[in-house]
């Protein structure tokens, strides 16, 4: 035990006495727990439009000196860490403002013990509308067992929260970007894997990441001892405890934002002063569109575009762009970088919406591939998302090819197929196109089977396919009805079902038989989507996969 402690305190000196910091912020009681930017179902509108609309917030300082009014260490220039804060939160647009700067006379708060920090952050100091920064001369030693740990360098007040404290010799250094990170609701990388931290360990492979760890998905798991036993943390993130910091993950991004748009403690720090840019949700080659900038200041810009985006004209202000050509199509941006630190990214749809997939759901359950004759809830999802779009739908009979419904036009990515139409069993033609402000796009189909849902040959009552989406291994179980209707956990029990696997064209891609506890191994198969097909008790059910 005393050995395992030792090599504890050694990987800690190892990864932490480097850049001096360890950081002083108390673990939360429970964790928080955000949608993900990428969820596969329905985001949120935050994670639509926020994640390429700067937030502006204000930060207020509080520099601590002798109670003379003389300095105790060299005066910062505040100008000059809103400018490096900016350079690591502007790409996620979260813009920085300084609101102003506070002098405290009182040389009992230069030196802030362990347990102290509390009393600092809540002496009356505090502005209601801004994140609270106070700068001290020196925090406290951590020791483990008389061995000396390392020197706490920042602590926030919590997570989230709207006060942290840095020393002083930190300001223009990670320990800054740190702890706002936490006050802004982020954990550390290693949180729940590290046994002094709180809350489940994330598995190496991320397989629980929504719910364990940092509950941030695109920050590979951490046990804070580098790559060992398996790990393969990302070492230069912010979040973590390793040398070089430069850099918060697109999640981050997404969980600061949504913090700062749905925690009351934040509720009164975003600002109207920062730099703005407007924003864009779709570009056409027939027409231009301008971007602009507001509350420049003295700021300088330089603008940069997406490869299927041509910038027409621009000045330090304001940029002029259309489509780069009539096929251009899909996502696109432009990127702003200011003189000042500051770096904008809007992100866009441009031309028509062209539609890749359609994605098919019943009765409420996740993706099955298959709609029901009738009384049912038929849901679709048409991807990719693309912002002020509707779309015409139609069905056909895929041996006559006559339309047998439709057209119906929707609003939305996502939508629910009426209910005034009653088929028989079988295959048909899913057809959808979208219209936008660039115009009306092509066609898609996608074959569709219709079942009776009401006799058991509907699958979802059957059984269930998981995970879905897959990228290894997927697992067929057979759900226990209740009483009402519903399900419970699924059942493991013995059977041996043929099924076989189709690609969107109809083609027979592969066959065999689901025994007890096997799954079904798609690791060696192209990233796309397919259909599976499961027989049983003479009836076969359908659901849609999604091999990622």
């Amino acid at each position: 035990m005393k050995t395992q402690l030792l090599l504890f305190l050694f990987l800690l000196l190892s990864f932490n006495a480097v850049f001096g910091q360890l950081c002083g912020t108390p673990h939360p009681t429970n964790l928080t727990i955000y949608p993900q930017e990428d969820n596969f179902t329905k985001q949120s509108e935050i994670s639509k439009r926020e994640s390429s609309s700067a937030i502006c917030i204000n930060v207020f300082f509080h520099i601590v000196r002798n109670t003379d009014g003389t300095n105790r260490f060299p005066m910062p220039n505040t100008d000059d860490i809103i400018t490096e804060l900016n350079e690591f939160y502007s790409p996620h647009n979260i813009v920085i403002n300084n609101l102003g700067t506070n002098f405290i006379n009182n040389s009992n708060f230069l030196q802030i013990d362990q347990g102290e920090h509390t009393t600092l952050m809540n002496s009356g100091f505090d502005v209601t509308n801004a994140i609270n920064y106070y700068i001290v001369d020196e925090l406290w030693d951590v020791f483990e067992d008389g061995v000396l740990v390392g020197s706490v360098t920042g602590v926030a007040d919590a997570i989230p929260s709207d006060s942290f404290i840095v020393r002083n010799d930190r300001v223009l250094l990670p320990t800054s970007h740190h702890e706002l990170g936490h006050c802004l609701n982020l954990y550390h990388t290693f949180q729940g894997t590290d046994p002094t931290t709180i809350g489940c360990a994330e598995a190496i492979d991320g397989s629980n990441c929504e719910t364990c760890g940092d509950v941030v998905c695109d920050t590979p798991a951490d046990s804070n001892a580098g790559n060992t036993a398996g790990f393969t943390p990302d070492l230069t993130n912010i979040m973590s405890y390793y040398n070089s910091r430069d850099h918060f993950t697109d999640g981050q991004g997404f969980r600061m934002r949504y913090a700062i748009n749905s925690e009351s403690v934040l509720n009164n720090i975003r600002s109207t002063s920062c730099t703005q840019i407007s924003e864009i949700a779709t570009i056409c080659y027939s027409q231009t569109s301008t971007v602009n900038l507001t509350n420049l200041g003295g700021a300088t810009t330089v603008w940069t575009s997406s490869s299927n985006v041509q910038i027409v004209s621009s000045n330090n202000s304001s940029a002029t762009i259309k489509a780069l050509n009539s096929y251009s199509n899909g996502n696109g941006w432009i990127r702003a970088d200011l003189s000042n630190g500051i770096i904008f990214q809007e992100e866009f749809h441009v031309g028509k919406a062209e539609i890749s997939n359609v994605i098919f759901r019943n009765n409420g359950a996740g993706v099955t591939g298959y709609f029901c004759t009738s009384h049912y809830y038929n849901e679709f999802e048409i991807l990719p998302y693309v912002p002020d779009s509707s779309y015409e739908i139609r069905i056909r009979d895929l041996s006559t090819y006559n339309i047998v419904a439709g057209p119906y036009n929707f609003t939305g990515n996502i939508a629910n197929l009426p209910t005034n139409f009653n088929y028989s069993p079988g295959w048909y033609l899913f057809e959808v196109r979208g219209t936008n402000s660039c115009g009306v796009s092509s066609w898609i189909q996608r074959e569709v089977e219709f079942v009776d849902c009401s006799v058991g040959g509907g699958g979802e009552l059957e059984y269930v396919v998981f995970p879905n989406p897959s990228s290894e291994i997927l697992y067929v179980k057979k759900n226990i009805p209740t009483k009402n209707g519903s399900s419970e956990k699924p059942s493991d029990e013995n059977r041996k079902n043929a099924f076989e696997i189709f690609d969107f064209n109809s083609n027979l891609i592969f066959k065999g038989i689901i025994g007890n506890q096997n799954g079904i191994d798609v690791s060696n198969y192209k990233k796309g989507n397919y259909f599976l097909r499961i027989y049983t008790n003479g009836n076969y059910e359908t659901h849609q996969i999604i091999i990622k």
